[in-house]
């Protein structure tokens, strides 16, 4: 999910809720945290995942597909209303000793909630999909609290919750943004990116958008305010390039850089050091992007790809799949070869029947002129003698004859000496007909008509 927009759906809810008092509630989510089961640092994947994966969380009954199904973000539709699926999750996430956080809301048309475990925070949203269905949004907040994270001196707390932290100061927005830049980093946080008023900071698997901006409602302060989530895949970042963006739907890292060989050398070593190997000794091109592919000993796989951008920029794209998508990919195409296969051989054989006349040949009615003396006659072919002078009107009498027959003139030479026509039908132009003609001393008065896949039908005119 986009950070920014999840900043701002969580100002609204959280905004929503303070006037319910959600000041005395906002510390429900430590409750359910015990000293022994707590991760103390920003959370791994791989420590995430062993408290809730959401690749396999359960799905509610008659669910048709899931849109987006990773470590930290499941996404899917599903028959009921927002009641059905708000009630389907508080048991689903109670049976895994979850606890669900004051707040929650539920209409007739969407619900939201959010559970807790282990300093881990979830949050649900439920909104109409179609006439009888819904669609079912889980996001993994990560077990970071917004209001722990750094702060520049002298600021003013307004908001501190689950999903998000705000505060004001009066220092530039400028300098605000510069001093939060430095204590991120001084914390460990390594810079991910930038999108408007807003900064992101990865420390393991978790990202933090800190969003700085002038504030007119608070008489010109400047505002701060910081959220969160888990990401499922810690790809890592190069340094010095421009337009660095992380989503997570699928895991996917893009940046632009000018300088390709250092990018893929970076890679190369940063995910030997975390035990990814290249399947490959340079970039490939597959769809004419430079590849290269990276496997874990867990089979997930890295795809570094890269294609032409303005400016003479290279537009790179890191993007993750884990094992089990890769292995649900390979069940479906497996499950889909046959009946892809079978459909591509009955088009080539229909094309081919089609290109080669293995269909009905098309039986061309031809009258002849009355004077016609037909000098042979085969499947190969027609050829025919008419009175001196009247050749080319012999022709253009057939060529009438063919074309209300609804076949294509493709070529015409005619004099009244000597000439030439061809036409063809079917759709890859398969059946073809070509006549000939010479109305002259020396060679005499012949028509001569042969088809190619197709029957001629003679009569001659009375």
């Amino acid at each position: 999910m986009d950070l920014n927009n999840l900043a701002k759906k969580v100002f609204v809810a959280c905004a929503l809720g303070c006037l319910f008092g959600c000041g005395a509630k906002n510390r429900a989510a430590d409750d359910t945290t015990s000293a022994e089961s707590a991760i103390k640092t920003p959370a791994t994947v791989e420590q995430a995942a062993k408290v809730l994966d959401l690749s396999t969380f359960p799905l509610m009954d008659g669910a048709k597909s899931a849109e987006s199904r990773h470590v930290a973000n499941l996404s899917y539709v599903a028959p009921g209303d927002a009641k059905k699926a708000l009630e389907f999750h508080r048991k689903t996430f109670a049976d895994k000793g979850w606890k669900e956080l004051p707040n929650s809301s539920v209409t007739d048309n969407s619900a939201s909630a959010m559970f807790a475990r282990d300093g881990f925070v979830v949050a649900l949203s439920v909104i109409p999909f179609q006439a009888n269905g819904v669609s079912v949004r889980l996001m993994n907040l990560g077990n970071v609290k917004p209001g722990k994270l750094p702060v520049p001196p002298n600021v003013k707390t307004i908001y501190v919750g689950d999903p998000t932290a705000m505060y004001t100061s009066d220092a530039t927005v400028a300098a605000t943004a510069d001093a939060i830049r430095n204590l991120f980093v001084a914390q460990g946080w390594v810079p991910y990116g930038k999108a408007g008023d807003s900064d992101y900071f990865k420390q393991n698997a978790i990202l933090v958008l800190a969003s700085v901006s002038s504030a007119p409602a608070q008489g010109g302060k400047t505002m701060i305010q910081y959220s969160n989530q888990l990401i499922s895949s810690d790809i890592p970042a190069p340094q010095g390039v421009d337009d660095l963006r992380y989503v997570d739907e699928p895991p996917e890292l893009t940046f632009a850089t000018t300088n390709k060989n250092a990018v893929v050398e970076f890679y190369r070593t940063a995910l030997a050091a975390l035990g990814w190997k290249s399947t490959m000794d340079k970039l490939v091109d597959v769809d004419e992007k430079p590849t290269m592919i990276f496997r874990n000993p867990e089979k997930d796989m890295l795809t570094l790809s890269m294609s032409g951008g303005p400016n003479n920029n290279l537009l790179v794209s890191v993007r993750f799949q884990s094992a089990a998508e890769i292995a649900e990919l390979e069940r479906r195409i497996k499950e889909e070869a046959p009946k892809i296969r079978a459909a591509a051989e009955a088009k080539a054989l229909k094309e081919a029947a089609e290109f080669a006349g293995a269909d009905e040949e098309p039986k061309v009615a031809l009258t002849l002129p009355a004077d016609a003396k037909i000098v042979e006659q085969t499947k190969f072919g027609l050829k025919f003698t008419v009175g001196k002078g009247t050749a080319k009107a012999a022709v253009e009498s057939l060529r009438k004859q063919f074309r209300d027959a609804g076949w294509k003139e493709d070529f015409v030479s005619t004099d009244d000496k000597i000439g030439g026509v061809s036409f063809t039908k079917g759709k890859y132009g398969s059946h073809s007909v070509h006549i000939d003609y010479t109305d002259m001393d020396m060679l005499g008065t012949t028509v001569t008509v042969v088809p190619t896949i197709a029957e001629l039908e003679i009569t001659k005119a009375k």
